[in-house]
């Protein structure tokens, strides 16, 4: 039986932040405009986020007091990123940096608020054009204000109190100087909005909550539970998708599509087959299992950096959940070790340089990085939050379920975790000498502003703290991921390409992409930064294919 057709002029696959923007643009120059999403939550990957977006010479920061430009920028992105193919092409590049702060003035328009994280530095500051501050998040949203569609965002988990991103860092710190406890005070007595009946929302989902806020306003049709099938193209030009709706195949006609659908962050074979590992350690959307870039390959549609991921450290939980790894890695009193007991990168890197390492470590120790172990001393468990759970109390559950591994020595320690008693005495001796020293000699830990951002000030060294008074603990790490960073190929005008040539009226932006950083992960908020960008670059480019003029 053949499908039946509705007709509009742009369909948007996903929810996520660039999927969002792309609609508002859209939307707001008169394009009849839906967004279909597969799961029977909306926000994607993007609402499960920090919510801050990385881009350079933005205004909100600009008003803040930061001193950017756009050369400074694109130094830095040169040299931190390169060259690594098409999808970091100089052009892309200056695309990004150009439309970035036009995406933040056009959102401002429409009310959108945001805040500047001033305190939240580049990943890579001592590099030249590195910075202090080019990360903005979204103010915080009372979710009410979207009726029904409030109730149906995708969340990590009902929290408390609404937070931002770049002010985290404060609350593993509470309890060590005054000015981050009482930062820590203020964040937990947002708690008591609660009262009043406010459901505010921060973080990623006041990303979403805010762009559907204005989607809403334009008219933009959202239907969830409407995963996209198959990718309509004819005579060399998309004309729509095929979707499933009710249980039904439905034609989608369409003068323009866009792709925001996500990576391939849960699909068990597509990881096995482009990173060699498995799939249950990623943090990013259950629902990205990469149908869409599947249906762009059947296509014959360029991809690139498949290999790759937005990577980090994750521990699994009782729950059997895993957990991103951020701060626990970095504070003093903390290293991490193969399962050989040898360390192998700076402990306080940022989270995709973490990642690449262990990678990098389990080839050269054949399978020996992969678990590693996260060892702790008494002072970092009576000092730090880990988790949720508070300076000097470690759930006994975190111990009965085997996922704290404790013991009064080192040497017991190694023999409960397997890990070379010899090689971890002798590694954790060399990280003392230099600890005394205050200069981690084998892999610069603690000597710039990022590392320093999740390390205690209370020290001479923000990251170093000697291992020597127990009880210990250990903690196996996985390399897990905010999720994928490889798959379609587009251009600088988010164009998808095949081979090498743009397919007209076909669109890309955020993780079901080739992304723009590359290999690496510039700063805070560089995955959401240029999903949002490059979809207002899509909104753009459709309204001028459609409406036969600029987008104004």
């Amino acid at each position: 039986m053949a499908a039946a057709t509705e007709r509009y002029d742009v369909i948007v696959v996903g929810s996520g932040g660039g999927a969002l923007t792309g609609a508002i643009v859209a939307a707001k120059h008169g394009l009849k405009t839906l967004m279909v999403e597969k799961g029977s939550m909306w926000g994607g990957s993007s609402s499960l986020s920090g919510g801050g977006m990385w881009i350079p010479n933005n205004p909100v920061s600009l008003a803040a007091g930061l001193q950017d430009s756009f050369e400074e920028a694109l130094t830095y992105m040169e040299t931190v990123i390169g060259d690594v193919g098409p999808a970091s092409s100089r052009e892309r590049k200056v695309a990004y940096l150009q439309n970035g702060p036009e995406v933040v003035r056009f959102l401002q328009g429409e009310g959108v608020q945001f805040v500047a994280a001033m305190e939240y530095p580049d990943y890579y500051p001592d590099k030249p054009g590195g910075k202090i501050g080019r990360c903005i998040e979204y103010a915080f949203f009372d979710r009410r204000k979207l009726g029904e569609l409030g109730k149906s965002i995708r969340m990590a988990a009902e929290l408390p109190m609404p937070f931002h991103s770049g002010e985290a860092h404060h609350l593993p710190k509470a309890f060590t100087t005054p000015k981050h406890f009482f930062k820590t005070v203020g964040i937990l007595s947002r708690a008591a909005k609660r009262l009043t009946g406010q459901q505010l929302v921060g973080l990623g989902n006041a990303m979403v909550a805010q762009l559907m806020w204005v989607a809403l306003r334009y008219g933009v049709t959202l239907w969830l539970n409407t995963p996209c099938r198959r990718i309509l193209v004819e005579d060399g030009r998309a004309v729509g998708i095929e979707v499933l709706k009710d249980g039904k195949p439905l034609e989608l006609r369409a003068g323009a599509v866009l792709l925001a659908a996500g990576g391939f962050d849960h699909n068990a074979e597509m990881r096995k087959t482009y990173h060699g590992i498995e799939a249950g350690w990623s943090v990013g959307n259950p629902d990205n299992t990469g149908d869409v870039i599947q249906q762009c390959m059947e296509l014959g549609v360029d991809m690139a950096l498949l290999d790759d991921a937005w990577w980090g450290a994750v521990s699994i939980e009782p729950s059997g959940q895993p957990y991103f790894i951020l701060w626990e890695r970095s504070m003093p009193h903390s290293i991490v070790v193969d399962q050989l007991g040898q360390r192998y990168t700076n402990e306080s890197a940022s989270y995709v340089d973490f990642g690449h390492a262990m990678l990098e470590q389990n080839q050269k120790t054949a399978g020996k990085a992969i678990p590693s172990w996260l060892i702790m001393e008494s002072r970092h468990r009576n000092r730090y939050i880990f988790g949720m759970a508070m300076p000097r109390f470690t759930p006994k559950a975190y111990l009965e379920s085997g996922y704290f591994i404790k013991a009064d020595t080192l040497d017991e320690l190694a023999d409960k975790c397997g890990i070379n008693r010899e090689t971890l005495l002798a590694t954790v001796a060399r990280f003392n000498r230099m600890v005394e020293k205050g200069v981690d000699e084998d892999f610069g830990r603690g000597r710039t502003a990022y590392d320093h951002f999740y390390g205690d000030p209370t020290y001479p060294n923000p990251n170093l703290g000697k291992i020597e008074r127990g009880p210990f603990y250990a903690v196996k790490l996985y390399p897990g991921d905010l999720g994928t960073k490889g798959g379609i190929l587009t251009d600088e005008y988010a164009r998808v390409l095949k081979d090498g040539v743009p397919i007209p009226g076909l669109y890309a932006t955020g993780n079901c992409t080739a992304s723009v950083m590359g290999r690496t992960y510039p700063g805070p908020g560089a995955t959401l930064g240029p999903a949002v960008t490059f979809g207002y670059i899509a909104g753009k480019e459709m309204v001028k294919l459609l409406k036969g003029h600029e987008a104004a």
